[in-house]
């Protein structure tokens, strides 16, 4: 080889190199944002779990009784009383002395003014549903937040004017048999014009409940095309805790313990191609669940009424099987009815 061939020949590499190295740069910068976006998201979602996890790792609830007599008789004023009803539903009949913030307006800047970090906010709806999502959410913004066990329908739903009350057990059947998943699924990233944990958590909740409806799943629905159906576009996923589930839940379901939802290990069995069907007790957890699952993307609903309505016979229940049977009755007490509190 002569030395200009050489000398050509070396040209030509350093040419090449050139050329792939631009093109390297090119496609990494062209990567870059995304890979950036990424990281941002994930720190977000580092934000959101542990806000999660701790509201799932507490008992946010709160018997009608013990509404009745430290706040409407006794007015202890460290706490605050709030309906998460509609207004219409509100002026019907309501508990004495709530404000009234409907749900589809709980993540607007002007109705978080009206809530005080002072107070113990303690949720009220028609069957307690809408209160666990108001109380999950608010719950991860730090307040201290309580639901009222099965809402107006436990405390006086004849009088409360209820357009959609307990209908009783429908008495489908249970199981004993584990069911699992073997599929591990790719934990979802929060993306938002927001890289603050609450303010992404705000502007989630917002865009979810903007309609409230699409967080709730009828047990019908669930029995003929899920367990009865074999529908896969389905995948039923039990809050209980793992002793109960031992002893009845819904045919088909997996569990994933309340207590445990807002876990990567956890997230990574959920697909996002799927309905969530969460079913827990009385609906309670799945109404917080289904929300928080709402905020990361899935689509998820809350079984109305949980295992109770499934069937109030199954040991599934636990050891508050009882007290939970005696949610379906009414105690009647009084309501307030008009909008005055709005």
């Amino acid at each position: 080889m002569t030395i200009r061939s050489l000398k050509t020949s070396v040209f030509a590499l350093l040419t090449a190199l050139s050329l792939c190295s631009m093109a390297m740069a090119a496609a990494s910068g062209a990567t870059q944002p995304k890979q950036q976006a990424v990281s941002s998201d994930k720190s977000v979602l580092d934000e959101v779990l542990p806000a999660s996890n701790a509201y799932f790792n507490r008992f946010p609830f709160m018997r009608a009784e013990d509404v009745f007599d430290k706040i409407v008789t006794a007015g202890d004023q460290s706490f605050l009383l709030v309906s998460v009803q509609s207004p219409d539903e509100y002026a019907r009949g309501h508990v004495p002395g709530a404000i009234n913030i409907p749900l589809p307006e709980l993540a607007n800047e002007q109705s978080l003014k009206r809530l005080s970090r002072d107070k113990k906010l303690v949720f009220t709806c028609d069957n307690g549903h809408r209160s666990m999502a108001a109380a999950l959410f608010l719950g991860q913004l730090g307040y201290e937040t309580y639901a009222m066990s099965m809402g107006l329908s436990y405390w006086n739903g004849p009088e409360s004017g209820i357009a959609s009350p307990y209908p009783g057990s429908a008495g489908y059947p249970v199981s004993t048999v584990t069911a699992t998943t073997q599929e591990s699924h790719v934990p979802p990233v929060i993306a938002g014009n927001n890289t603050n944990g609450q303010e992404a958590i705000i502007e989630r909740t917002r865009a979810v409940l903007a309609n409230e409806r699409n967080l709730f799943i009828d047990r019908k629905e669930v029995y003929d095309k899920a367990v009865k159906g074999g529908d896969k576009g389905y995948l039923l996923v039990s809050l209980q805790r793992p002793g109960d589930y031992a002893k009845g839940h819904v045919p088909g379901a997996i569990n994933i313990p309340a207590s445990d939802i807002a876990k990567l290990e956890s997230l990574r069995k959920l697909p996002r191609d799927k309905k969530i069907v969460l079913i827990c007790y009385v609906g309670h957890w799945g109404g917080s669940a289904a929300l928080f699952l709402r905020q990361l993307g899935y689509e998820a609903y809350d079984m109305r009424f949980g295992t109770l309505g499934w069937n109030n016979a199954t040991e599934g229940l636990g050891e508050a099987k009882g007290y939970l049977v005696a949610l379906e009755k009414t105690l009647n007490l009084p309501v307030e009815k008009g909008t005055l509190k709005r």
